[in-house]
């Protein structure tokens, strides 16, 4: 039984559980919206797991005892989680009654999750030509952030070894950097991924040419984790 189970792990927490909703429903199953068959098999089922108690604590246990108890307590409480689950909910029930039933309010406050800490870097490889494989990795004392909402931004731009061919054009649409970066801000493109192996193609002609990179953590609502330090290796 999980430990967050709104249900108790005891069957005597469980007996007093069930007395409350038995007495509970007698007034108020018609504005809950519960059947009068739920209500009326709930008291049925509470009066034999409180039987099969008394007769467990009195008889000496045994195997027979044993399974009743056991057969008994599954059977109220499968129905008492079939009743939760299908006729307990605010409204009609007010937050008042929900704890008086001996349950717990949701919690709607938001959990802040704070930007990972972890830095983290690209080690490049060179699967064929016009591409980098990038294998990103935690820099020496940091580890991965396991948590499922982020993945890695991978920023990247490419210096050519001069502007022959490079025109004002493809200036003005960043195709390539101006200059050798001076920080990661300056990189022209990027992606994201959740994956720790990544591809980064490039055009034909870019060859020969020298990219820059640089990887951080981000989720995606665009929350952004530490700059990693900045790589460059030549395109093959």
């Amino acid at each position: 039984m999980s430990s967050k189970d709104w249900l108790p792990s005891s069957r005597t927490e469980q007996l007093t559980m069930a007395n409350i909703w038995v007495n509970a429903l007698l007034n108020n199953a018609t504005r809950w919206g519960v059947p009068a068959p739920m209500a009326t098999k709930l008291t049925q089922l509470f009066t034999k797991a409180s039987e099969a108690m008394k007769t467990a604590q009195i008889e000496e246990r045994n195997a027979v005892t044993n399974q009743m108890m056991r057969t008994a307590f599954g059977d109220l409480t499968d129905h008492m989680r079939d009743l939760r689950r299908r006729h307990f909910f605010m409204p009609p029930l007010t937050e008042a009654e929900w704890v008086s039933l001996g349950m717990r309010l949701p919690d709607t406050t938001p959990t802040h999750i704070g930007p990972p800490t972890s830095v983290v870097t690209a080690e490049i490889t060179y699967p064929h030509k016009n591409a980098l494989s990038l294998f990103i990795t935690p820099i020496d004392g940091h580890r991965y952030d396991e948590r499922a909402d982020w993945g890695f931004r991978i920023y990247f731009g490419v210096l050519p070894p001069n502007m022959n061919g490079v025109t004002e054009e493809m200036m003005i649409e960043r195709q390539y950097l101006r200059r050798v970066p001076q920080n990661p801000e300056e990189l022209t493109a990027s992606h994201f991924t959740r994956r720790k192996r990544d591809l980064i193609e490039f055009p034909y002609d870019n060859s020969g040419k020298q990219c820059f990179i640089c990887v951080r953590y981000e989720n995606s609502k665009g929350d952004k984790g530490p700059w990693g330090p900045m790589s460059n290796s030549f395109i093959p």
